[in-house]
């Protein structure tokens, strides 16, 4: 009875492949090899084709699940079959051998060799037939690597290399069998040659196909170089700096950002420097931290009362989780806050942060809280943007309360406007939420920045842009 091999453990096969016999072979070696890649191609689509990323592949996702049906319902089934054929194949070719090289009389020896020469021409169409569908593979893995999950691409690419070996390991079976052929064969071996070339062509043009995909990934980490070399620098210069200034931190972690935008972002590329102000992006992207919101939880304090946590940073395990119990502009305040932790501390052990947008107060108020907050502001809400913004919505580098500029609240005076902000944060305030002023219609500073109120006006207050 033969052997079955596909039924064998990895562990048996291995040893079947060492065992020094002629079976299973290379060509059954080079089955398994389309298997291999074949699997990896599957796995690949149905990574692709998960409900949370069909939208991201829609443009390339039916043709990706018909290349899943392809493979599991012919190419993969024919290659198991091909893999336990060529062991099979090729062994009644080494038995004729056999039996001929023992043969005394020349008559039957003659009868043996040509009978072996026979099977042996149909285990050379054996490789031909792995050949053929490892080129599909190899070109299916290529469409796959290109246009399927992005992070799977190592798998593509392993899928891609795996069938193009295959494919140059059923050349050299090939090449090698017929030479076993004589000139009473030539006819025959001519056959062969003239379609092993035409196999070699399809092996050489996927061959650089595959040679291509690994220098494009090679390409994308040498591309991240700088960037990583960017976030190292900007972390020695600035952590544990005693003269430390925050502001130019937060200004050169954003030139770094801008100027690697295409490599972080990849699609829906930023078009101005408002769109890069995302903390929980930049922690994951380029810090490399897991970020991910939470359900509210709390610490105790001094006194037994319980303070909602808005956020946590574990720097060993570079991980940032961010309550969503609170409002989108504090978890993004938040979120800022702790990648200023990020750059500019070193904490050993979970930080956990209470609640601040600006406003809030802490019972504990160290130096690395402060600094945080302010990483946090300017990061947010930086003075070039805001000035520009604000010169923008009203037509001035200053705003100053008078007269003329309050008639431009819907044709109110300045006792009018007093009467209802009553100081200079309640007048920074109304600026910072205003989105009608001299009859224009705007977005206000607040939701531009994506911050509070609050936080805005004291940012507004900070750069002197109002007088009161």
């Amino acid at each position: 009875m033969e052997l079955n091999l596909i039924k064998k453990t990895v562990e048996e096969l291995m040893e079947k492949f060492g065992a020094g016999n002629h079976k299973p072979g290379s060509g059954s070696a080079a089955a398994f090899q389309g298997m291999i890649s074949a699997k990896l191609v599957s796995t690949v689509i149905s990574l692709t084709a998960e409900e949370n990323r069909r939208p991201l592949y829609a443009h390339c996702i039916f043709e990706l699940l018909n290349f899943q049906e392809q493979i599991e319902e012919r190419i993969y089934p024919a290659l198991a079959d091909l893999f336990q054929f060529d062991s099979e194949q090729f062994d009644k070719t080494i038995k004729l051998r056999i039996a001929r090289d023992i043969e005394k009389d020349e008559a039957t020896k003659n009868q043996l060799r040509r009978q072996a020469l026979e099977e042996l021409k149909i285990s050379i169409e054996i490789p031909f037939q792995i050949a053929s569908l490892c080129s599909e593979l190899a070109e299916m893995s290529a469409y796959i690597f290109d246009n399927g999950f992005t992070a799977a691409r190592g798998d593509s690419q392993v899928a891609l290399s795996g069938a193009v070996s295959a494919l140059a390991g059923c050349i050299a079976i090939i090449r090698l069998n017929v030479l076993s052929f004589n000139s009473d064969e030539f006819e025959y071996c001519k056959s062969v040659v003239s379609k092993v070339n035409n196999l070699d062509k399809d092996f050489q043009k996927l061959n650089k196909l595959a040679n291509l995909k690994t220098k494009m990934l090679q390409n994308e980490f040498e591309e991240k170089m700088p960037l990583f070399q960017g976030v190292n620098d900007l972390i020695s210069r600035y952590r544990k700096n005693i003269n430390l200034n925050i502001e130019q931190c937060v200004r050169d972690l954003q030139n770094l950002v801008w100027t690697n935008r295409r490599l972080i972002w990849r699609k829906n590329i930023p078009k101005n420097e408002l769109q890069i102000l995302r903390p929980d992006l930049i922690l994951k992207r380029v810090l490399g931290y897991d970020y991910f919101s939470s359900s509210r939880f709390g610490i105790s304090s001094d006194d037994g009362e319980i303070i909602e946590v808005a956020g946590i940073i574990d720097q060993p395990n570079r991980l940032v989780a961010v309550s969503n119990a609170f409002s989108i502009e504090v978890q993004k305040f938040t979120a800022a806050h702790e990648l200023g932790h990020a750059i500019l501390h070193q904490q050993p052990i979970l930080h956990r942060d209470i609640p601040v947008d600006c406003v809030g107060k802490r019972r504990t108020r160290d130096k690395s809280e402060v600094q945080a907050d302010k990483f946090a502001t300017y990061f947010l809400m930086p003075k070039k943007s805001i000035e520009r913004e604000f010169v923008e919505i009203f037509s001035s580098r200053v705003f100053e309360l008078n007269e003329n500029s309050a008639f431009k609240f819907g044709g109110r005076n300045t006792n009018d406007i007093r009467r209802e902000c009553k100081n200079l944060r309640g007048f920074s305030r109304k600026l910072a939420a205003l989105e009608t002023f001299d009859n224009k219609q705007f977005t206000s500073l607040s939701n531009k920045f994506s911050v509070s109120i609050e936080a805005m006006a004291i940012r507004l207050e900070e750069l002197r842009l109002l007088r009161y």
